[in-house]
């Protein structure tokens, strides 16, 4: 890839007390990539993923976000939206006040909100990154192929980075302009 990464890894390690999740993680991500982590579960996929939207601290190592040094910004601080495998929805809030939210939190005008609503929350800010913590894993297959199309398609139109982790191999590669093997917290392959 040519350029400045738009996120840079350096030597990263994630701990929990004794246990190692993440171990000397360095890695390269570029403007407009398409990225799948890929592994199996319990590998550091969704570790990483929270480590640089700055939901977990770092125990060793750098995170770098467009050139900028990550380790006091806190997540909304950042450049990141987060799709979780769980959606992470509003319960208590219409399809409209959840797409809305995002938009809301950025003091946009009422007028502004209703034309945008139509738009993804995790999108509607136009993010530097777009985090995804497996969102296809609870579809039926036929869904889940149409929606594997409609967000490399939405990702190409939108030029926004897409991290994606997943521990189905097709997907990764039917989706992906590189991807990234994690085992045991451990990066063995790109």
């Amino acid at each position: 890839m040519n350029g400045s990464p738009l996120i840079r890894l350096q030597q990263v390690c994630k701990h929990y007390g004794d246990q190692a999740a993440l171990s000397d993680i360095s890695l390269d991500i570029y403007n407009g990539e398409f990225l799948t982590i890929l592994g199996p579960s319990g590998c550091g996929k969704t570790t990483l993923l929270r480590l640089i939207a700055g939901f977990e601290p770092l125990t060793a190592g750098r995170l770098h976000l467009n050139g900028r040094d990550m380790a006091d910004i806190p997540p909304e601080g950042r450049e990141v939206n987060t799709v979780f495998q769980s959606y992470a929805l509003f319960p208590h809030m219409s399809v409209f006040d959840n797409v809305a939210f995002g938009l809301r939190m950025h003091r946009q005008p009422p007028g502004d909100i209703a034309r945008r609503v139509a738009v993804a929350r995790a999108i509607v800010n136009q993010p530097l990154v777009l985090l995804l913590d497996e969102p296809l894993s609870a579809l039926d297959y036929r869904l889940r192929k149409q929606m594997q199309l409609d967000l490399k398609h939405l990702q190409r139109r939108l030029g926004i980075t897409f991290v994606l982790v997943t521990h189905d191999q097709e997907e990764a590669f039917s989706m992906s302009d590189r991807v990234v093997v994690l085992n045991a917290g451990r990066i063995e392959q790109t």
